[in-house]
């Protein structure tokens, strides 16, 4: 089987869970922007509380390392997977999901829970996969 050099952005309980099961079979970077959650991961500790993913990263072997740097993350990755918090806006009542400082050339699964029919930011990052949790 071919492994894939994979990026998640976010290491809430949707990307770290998705992190911690893509791990199992391929290389992942996790990104994430504060310091104290990617020592953790990288010392195979979870920073959220979750049954399946403290045991997941004690217990199994998986190619996962966390970093902050994720320019350098995004530039090797085959795919990306982004699982930032849903940035919404009440006055402009308005969903920003606009992926920033991404490399143009790689693939992004974007999972949000912004129902899928939207279509917000999709005009604005090519090629991307977008699929809502409630589609």
């Amino acid at each position: 089987m071919k492994q894939y050099n994979i990026a998640v952005a976010g290491t809430g309980y949707v990307g770290l869970s998705i992190a911690t099961l893509l791990a199992q079979h391929n290389h992942v970077t996790a990104v994430d922007i504060i310091p104290n959650k990617v020592e953790l991961i990288n010392n195979k500790k979870s920073p959220i509380q979750d049954e399946y993913i403290e045991k997941y990263l004690a217990e199994k072997e998986l190619d996962l390392t966390a970093t902050l740097d994720g320019k350098a993350a995004y530039k090797d990755a085959d795919y990306v997977v982004i699982a930032a918090p849903t940035n919404y806006d009440p006055v402009k009542n308005f969903f920003d999901t606009h992926p920033r400082r991404l490399h143009p050339l790689t693939l992004y699964k974007i999972c949000t829970t912004i129902p899928s029919q939207s279509g917000t930011g999709r005009q604005k990052i090519q090629p991307a996969l977008f699929s809502g949790i409630f589609a």
